[in-house]
């Protein structure tokens, strides 16, 4: 099996395995707003990611999958334009610096 198809299996994979061990308990910052007693002074929104999972999609395994699948490659594509921005701020740096 080439890299490629491995760099592209591996991260799914994780997702995968991540998304079966997701919790649906609180995490640290809502159980420290309920500790003290602040939660409800939070303004409830929207959101496509809410509670890391589709709301839409039934099943929470596959929810919270599609969600670390999308979530992934939203920081793929970041990372390819942060590096591509870099790239070209470099080169232009060092072409103005000769």
């Amino acid at each position: 099996m080439n890299k490629k198809k491995l760099a592209f299996i591996i991260p799914i994979f994780t997702v995968f395995l991540a998304s079966l061990f997701a919790s649906k308990l609180p995490d640290t910052l809502e159980t420290i707003a309920i500790n003290y007693k602040f939660i409800n002074k939070a303004k409830e929104t929207s959101s496509l990611f809410s509670g890391y999972c589709f709301p839409f999609v039934e099943n929470h395994y596959a929810s919270t999958f599609l969600a670390g699948i999308i979530g992934l490659a939203l920081l793929y594509a970041l990372f390819k334009i942060t590096t591509k921005i870099v790239k070209s701020l470099a080169k232009l740096i060092y072409e103005e610096s000769k």
